[in-house]
């Protein structure tokens, strides 16, 4: 659900009114807010705005999946009193940038080893380009982390074992347990993964299939043009904040690909999700700078490339969730037929996972 932090819910001073008052003159310009949103307070006036603008864009849909927010902020991180006030002291009043960003609470469960299976029943390229535009979308909008990230996290573990301890950990069932229907996606080009998927998607004969990709074919199509706005992408405009993001520890990512429940995908990041945020805190994934500074005709078109992204982030997200939603309950399906224990744990645990019981 967006929000805003940072920026006081009370107001006493020009510090606190000033970003909220100016960023809304923008929004009112643009359509987002309303003369009947104002209340006397800036904050609640964008906040209404903003949070209207976000519902129109599919937020209540991508919650259902996708556990973060996005905020409109005066920092990358939240401050305390102290903090603030000694920045207020050390500073002239003046405000010239917001950020919006975007972060997650929890990853995303994925287990996506039986929709694959379906995928590669009905042609046997299809799970690698299905995999590659999936993966290659939701990057966008948040780090994914899958066998990928697994791969280097075991192979960093398994140079420092023996022989008799190489045999017996997890490590080694990484690499072992990628599904050969994707041996080919790390050399498929994107170009040439969303041409199969077009080629295929009208001719698959399984329901399930044949909406998992045009979910996806759709989703691809309102991320297009997009590209994921990292907080060091920010540097060259901001150098002030190269001290903060020098202090973060990791970045936390917004889903798990995993081929099902508790595999060993899961176990490499149980324990990368252990240790990241311990030394200071976690760099946002999604940054964007909202410039208060400039012409009007400067701010506004500023302001309007940050919402168009917000609005494809949420429109793509929604659209994901029904992908992500789909693959559960394929994997579900999977693990009725086969007896199988889901293993879904009912609380969440460190690594922030799915969080419902079957």
């Amino acid at each position: 659900m967006p929000r805003l932090t940072g920026i006081r819910w009370r107001y006493c001073s020009r510090w606190d009114e000033q970003p909220a008052a100016e960023l809304g003159k923008s929004f009112l310009r643009l359509g987002i807010c309303r003369i009947e949103d104002w209340s006397g307070s800036a904050v609640d006036f964008i906040e209404r705005g903003f949070r209207r603008f976000a519902k129109a864009n599919g937020a209540d849909e991508a919650k259902r999946v996708w556990a973060g927010e996005l905020r409109i902020a005066d920092y990358l991180y939240p401050l305390s009193e102290p903090e603030r006030n000694q920045l207020e002291v050390d500073s002239d009043g003046s405000v010239e940038k917001l950020f919006l960003i975007g972060e997650y609470e929890a990853a995303a469960s994925i287990p996506i080893g039986a929709a694959l299976a379906d995928l590669e029943r009905e042609h046997p390229l299809l799970p690698a380009a299905f995999y590659k535009i999936l993966v290659h979308n939701l990057w966008k909008w948040m780090r994914v982390y899958d066998y990928s990230d697994a791969v280097e996290h075991s192979e960093l573990w398994l140079s420092g074992l023996d022989e008799d301890s190489e045999a017996e950990t997890v490590y080694r069932k990484v690499k072992e347990r990628i599904p050969p229907c994707l041996a080919q996606s790390s050399s498929l080009s994107e170009n040439n993964a969303r041409k199969i998927l077009q080629e295929i998607s009208s001719s698959l004969r399984d329901l399930a299939s044949r909406q998992l990709v045009q979910h996806l074919l759709e989703s691809d199509d309102l991320g297009r043009g997009f590209e994921h706005p990292w907080a060091g992408a920010l540097l060259k405009r901001f150098p002030e904040i190269e001290e903060l993001l020098d202090g973060a520890d990791g970045c936390g990512p917004g889903c798990l690909i995993s081929w099902h429940e508790n595999d060993e995908i899961q176990a490499c990041f149980d324990e990368e999700m252990r240790s990241i945020g311990q030394e200071g805190p976690l760099e946002p994934p999604i940054v964007l700078a909202i410039p208060l500074r400039g012409s009007v005709r400067e701010r506004d078109n500023a302001v309007k490339e940050i919402l168009a992204y917000a609005a494809a982030m949420l429109q793509c997200l929604a659209k994901a969730a029904k992908i992500v939603e789909m693959i559960r309950e394929i994997d579900d399906e999977h693990l009725r037929q086969h007896r199988l224990q889901p293993g879904i744990p009912a609380q969440p645990g460190s690594a922030g996972l799915r969080e419902e019981q079957l």
